[in-house]
């Protein structure tokens, strides 16, 4: 599975994606959601960060929708209660809390990959 990480903190998104890449999986860490929109038709799930500064985590998956991309997303967040919007998108298959163990979000993908996971 190949696995985009979407966080504007550079060293959590290349941390997760570096963990995820002894895990088995090829991850790939990413800070800006241009750049992530630019290659997202190489990756197969978005774990992206809700809060950015540039644009939400569910801004980027509309976008990616709207290009044609159907892959799944895992959208998380440490900062829950700052989200205003609805979280209901046919891409998102889960969401998390941060902050949240490798382990933790290594078995989410395994859910997503066997199709377990419940949308949020």
């Amino acid at each position: 599975m190949r696995i985009f990480i979407l966080d504007d903190q550079p060293g959590l998104a290349g941390m997760l994606a570096m963990s995820l890449c002894v895990a088995g999986h090829r991850a790939r860490g990413f800070y800006s959601a241009t750049e992530t929109l630019a290659a997202i038709h190489e990756a197969d799930l978005l774990v992206t960060d809700y809060n950015m500064p540039e644009m939400t985590g569910l801004e980027v998956v509309r976008r990616a929708y709207d290009q044609g991309w159907r892959g799944g997303v895992l959208i998380m967040s440490g900062h829950p209660t700052s989200i205003k919007e609805p979280m209901d998108h046919p891409l998102i298959r889960m969401a998390m809390l941060k902050p949240f163990a490798t382990s933790e979000l290594i078995d989410a993908i395994s859910l997503i990959e066997e199709g377990i996971a419940n949308p949020t």
